[in-house]
């Protein structure tokens, strides 16, 4: 199977746990060029890895912020989706369309005054979703994802 450095790993030997950290600890050593040319699997546990990183160095990322493209967004959803976490893909997934309102909002004017006004009404409803995700609430979405990977590698 292929790995991140584009070579070929044997993922059997690998818990779910394990192969997160593996993948969370090699994954910015050869940034995103070979993460698409993983196993599917490996490749959501790439997106999760990356959004957990920007989300609690950074805050709440969304395309607006310059972190991520509107399509890799879209993936970080549907990676969250694949791992079973529906409620945290669904908070992602309205931040990214609150996003594309107030980029909208923005684009449509000039005024400065406006834009901060606008600005400050996004930042303040993506604080309140930030609220509502994992990270801030007693949920253990890595579970989810250990689990996710155990059945993977065990299907491999």
């Amino acid at each position: 199977m292929k790995w991140l450095d584009g070579g070929e790993i044997n993922i059997k030997q690998f818990s779910g746990e394990d192969l997160c950290e593996k993948i969370g600890f090699e994954m910015y050593k050869n940034y995103n060029k070979n993460w698409f040319e993983c196993a599917d699997f490996i490749q959501n546990a790439i997106l999760i890895i990356d959004f957990d990183t920007v989300i609690n160095m950074e805050g709440f990322p969304t395309p607006h912020y310059g972190y991520f493209s509107k399509d890799y967004y879209t993936r970080i959803v549907e990676a969250f989706q694949a791992i079973g976490d529906v409620k945290d893909a669904r908070i992602i997934n309205e931040a990214g369309n609150i996003d594309s309102y107030y980029q909208t909002l923005m684009n449509n004017t000039d005024n400065e005054d406006e834009r901060s006004k606008i600005y400050n009404e996004f930042s303040d409803k993506l604080d309140k979703l930030e609220q509502e995700l994992y990270l801030n609430t007693d949920f253990n979405m890595w579970e989810l994802l250990y689990s996710y990977l155990d059945k993977q590698i065990s299907k491999s």
